[in-house]
């Protein structure tokens, strides 16, 4: 049975003690839309040929399960501490940096109305803090589009529908390369 967990973003911050956060950007661009189509291509002939004769070879095998396992990692960091294959670093800040702390009172929005869309959260953008022996303490998944959060798979963050529209700009300030820059954009 999987536990679900939900947060919100201001229990979330308030209890995190962190030194330093790297953000990163991953899931997106051209070339990763192109990488993403040869290996779901590659993957559905090898899974209708398992399918459907069981032939694989050892070696076919072997790359079946590989594909599989990279069109399941949807998150930045996997069960095994790899961080996606796409993965851009964007910046690293100091915990006490005026970045910092505006990323901590955005999170620190108050919780009024949490966006529900009904889509699959793709996550692009993910925000990692560190303690002070660079050991990660928590990674912070974020999917602007559908307006969702997560710690890890089935740990829920909610956030308020206004704290995501500051978070867009956040990333964007940054140099984070948000779909749909101007959508939900604070004027």
């Amino acid at each position: 049975m999987t536990n679900y967990t939900y947060i919100s973003s201001v229990d979330y911050i308030n209890n995190l003690t962190f030194d330093y956060v790297e953000t990163y950007s991953f899931q997106r661009g051209s070339d990763y839309e192109e990488n993403l189509k040869v290996i779901k291509s590659e993957y559905n002939r090898l899974k209708v040929r398992k399918e459907r004769r069981n032939n694989l070879t050892e070696r076919e095998q072997l790359r079946f399960s590989e594909l599989e396992s990279l069109l399941s990692f949807m998150l930045l960091i996997n069960d095994k501490g790899q961080f996606h294959p796409s993965s851009k670093k964007t910046s690293s800040f100091q915990n006490g940096n005026a970045i910092v702390e505006q990323l901590i009172n955005i999170l620190k929005t108050e919780v009024r109305n949490i966006p529900m869309w009904m889509c699959a959260p793709i996550y692009r953008d993910a925000i990692v803090f560190y303690n002070q022996a660079a050991e990660i303490v928590s990674t912070l998944h974020v999917c602007l589009s559908c307006e969702y959060m997560v710690t890890k798979e089935f740990h829920h963050v909610n956030g308020d529908n206004e704290m995501y529209k500051l978070l867009k700009t956040f990333f964007i300030d940054i140099g984070h390369d948000v779909e749909d820059a101007t959508k939900f954009l604070l004027k």
